[in-house]
């Protein structure tokens, strides 16, 4: 194996080491001590790639936001309509979340931290704002289609966002009282009641 190729391995070790540890721990409580014993390296090595505990965090909350908020948006067919479209990333955002809530706990644990921290709150409006970007673009094809109305169907993308940040933390705080399906349909039944149509309405 390259020097490279190793280097690029030893540090993706490390990230998946730092996101376990964070997982079990919180952030508080993942020391770089922990994280180099998950990630089975010497501290020295361990902070060869990651000077402060601070970047190597910030690696973590990109992970845990790329696989929130950019695995939905992947292969969805353009074949769809717009409003198919945001019914399938919903739909997807739903299965990263009940396949692996501890991605929930990290990000809210990482959204807390963001309050007194400018270089998390930065990655983590961001992502929001590349998320919110891309809905954006599914809701002007849908008006240009004719399958959306103008009128309010801006207000989609930061709803939608709300929406499943919403259930994000509903999932992990009160699971047994969240009615997931419910919760979907009336969610989607909002964001079709502004994308209607002046046709539709009438």
């Amino acid at each position: 194996m390259k020097k490279k190729e190793r280097a690029e391995k030893t540090k993706a070790n490390i990230n998946e080491a730092a996101y376990r540890t964070v997982a079990e721990r919180s952030i508080s409580g993942a020391s770089m001590g922990l994280i180099s014993q998950g990630a089975d390296v010497s501290k020295p090595l361990l902070h060869y790639h990651f000077k402060t505990k601070a970047a190597l965090l910030e690696q973590v909350l990109e992970f845990v936001l790329a696989k929130l908020l950019e695995i939905p948006m992947e292969n969805v067919s353009k074949k769809f309509g717009s409003m198919e479209e945001l019914q399938a990333i919903f739909q997807r955002y739903r299965r990263t979340m009940t396949t692996e809530p501890e991605l929930l706990v990290v990000f809210f644990d990482f959204w807390v931290h963001s309050v007194k921290s400018g270089s998390m709150r930065k990655i983590i409006v961001r992502r929001f704002d590349g998320f919110r970007g891309y809905l954006s673009q599914v809701v002007s094809e849908g008006i240009e289609k004719g399958e959306f109305g103008a009128e309010k169907s801006h207000m989609i993308p930061p709803l939608m966002l709300s929406l499943l940040e919403g259930a994000s933390l509903q999932l992990i705080s009160d699971p047994e009282a969240f009615n997931f399906d419910l919760y979907q349909f009336m969610a989607l039944e909002m964001i079709a009641s502004l994308a209607v149509t002046n046709k539709k309405r009438s």
